[in-house]
């Protein structure tokens, strides 16, 4: 991949490399009991990582054809990013927003009967009945602008964008702390990371370090906020043991959970109620089908021994239609990502960058669970705010 750290293919086998090294160093420290893997499931990540590895090796050769011949069409239009009145707008509507997000959040800790509110909140929100309503939306959205910002930031470092840059990020923090799920604090360090590798002039790895180092200390302590590694009435010595320990099994355990899976009792759907969960509740919506089976994205707990509900990106695919299934979809996936990545590359305008930046979310998780299709909605939601917003702004140029 021509020593291309941010390609696709370079970082989907970078994570696995990272994760699959922690296992075996984690087996015999912090989880000295963690079950090892079979054979079997190594060969699952082998063969998956070298699908979306193929994936995006094809995408490329497509694409050096075109650079080779002429024919790529670049688009450069809206490289300034979104007009100033309508990013204000935006901004004053996350603004609004958030003490309604409050308000529901509060009354999901009320439903809980849990007196302390982020574990009361996330327990409500993970298992109980009550939802947050209308306003979680409100999260994708502020998501978003918060993207476009960062991109008009780069792109002109003044005090006016670095101002609504500082308020939108703290806004959007206080949504995504009440969304009380630590993984979505990793979506807005990519993003970061994305938009800052494509227009980013002073873009470096080494800097990243800092950033990556800042959501490792922003990881432990929300999850002792939560509960989950530590407790908030013990000193922070009392806490660093449990919450690396825990910090270890939210990494590596994933792994274990899939091998577990494949080894008890399994069998393959094929009907797809994983990742095709989406699709089936819109077609009985439409009157396609009917009676559909809707399945909870919670998954149950395993032990192996230290329990978790995850089980990497494979799982959803292996479970409707097999290896080979999942397989391909990883190889859809790299193409996919790596047709983004040379599109944001040759353009570095604000549409691709903002859609690489969203795929590296995926892309990081993998080892975790499935991001693209068990939440293909939330896709279809930046999708539509983004392009509305792009369209909004057409009306916002021509004025001007």
């Amino acid at each position: 991949m021509k020593k291309k750290i941010m390609h696709p293919a370079v970082l989907f086998s970078l994570v696995w490399l990272v994760i699959l090294s922690l296992h075996f160093i984690f087996s015999f420290t912090l989880l000295d009991e963690l079950y090892p893997l079979n054979l079997s499931t190594y060969i699952i990540f082998f063969i998956g990582a070298l699908a979306f590895s193929v994936g995006a090796y094809i995408q490329t050769i497509i694409f050096e054809k075109k650079e080779i011949n002429g024919n790529i069409i670049e688009d450069f239009s809206n490289q300034e990013g979104i007009n100033l009145s309508l990013r204000l707008i935006l901004l004053t509507i996350i603004i609004i927003g958030l003490p309604f997000y409050i308000q529901a959040a509060y009354r999901v800790f009320l439903a809980s009967n849990i007196d302390s509110f982020f574990i009361g909140l996330r327990t409500e929100l993970s298992y109980g009945t009550e939802d947050i309503g209308w306003t979680k939306y409100l999260v994708t959205f502020s998501l978003v602008v918060f993207a476009i910002n960062l991109y008009s930031f780069f792109r002109k470092r003044d005090s006016v964008n670095s101002i609504i840059l500082t308020i939108n990020f703290i806004v959007t923090l206080l949504y995504i702390v009440l969304v009380t799920g630590r993984g979505i604090f990793l979506m807005l360090l990519l993003l970061y990371l994305g938009i800052s590798f494509l227009v980013n002039r002073k873009f470096s790895v080494r800097r990243l370090s800092f950033f990556f180092l800042l959501f490792f200390i922003l990881f432990i302590g929300i999850g002792i906020m939560f509960g989950k590694g530590g407790d908030t009435d013990n000193t922070i010595i009392e806490n660093i043991n449990p919450a690396l320990k825990m910090t270890a099994i939210y990494l590596v355990t994933p792994l274990n959970a899939l091998d577990w899976e494949q080894h008890h009792q399994f069998h393959v759907g094929y009907e797809g109620d994983y990742s095709l969960r989406f699709f089936k509740k819109i077609a009985e919506q439409l009157n396609f089908i009917k009676n559909v089976k809707v399945t909870e994205l919670v998954q149950p707990f395993v032990f192996v021994p230290y329990s978790t509900n995850v089980y990497t990106v494979y799982s959803p695919y292996v479970r409707d239609f097999g290896k080979i299934y999942a397989w391909l979809m990883l190889f859809l996936f790299g193409f996919v990502n790596t047709f983004i990545y040379f599109k944001a590359i040759c353009t570095k305008n604000l549409r691709y960058s903002v859609y690489f930046s969203f795929l590296l979310f995926p892309l990081f998780m993998s080892f975790f669970q499935d991001q693209y299709l068990s939440l293909f909605s939330q896709w279809l939601q930046i999708v539509f705010y983004f392009e509305a917003i792009q369209f909004v702004n057409k009306f916002f140029v021509s004025t001007k």
